[in-house]
């Protein structure tokens, strides 16, 4: 009964990460106007374009579609 208790209090917490996924860089490439940021895993790659003056985050969190 005190694990059902405790499962039901983290469903929330839970659900509000539903449908996010998180990605470690693999890739940076430069342009003449910007940077871009592959970031993937053995299922998912994303591309982020920044500013040459930025830095690519380490990892990204993305809203799954």
């Amino acid at each position: 009964m005190k694990h059902l208790v405790l499962m039901l209090a983290l469903l929330p917490a839970l659900a509000a990460h539903a449908g996010r996924i998180t990605l470690i860089l693999n890739d940076e490439q430069e342009t003449d106007s910007a940077k871009i940021c592959v970031y993937s895993n053995a299922n998912y790659t994303e591309t982020v374009t920044i500013r040459l003056s930025q830095q690519c985050r380490y990892t990204m969190t993305f809203e799954e579609e």
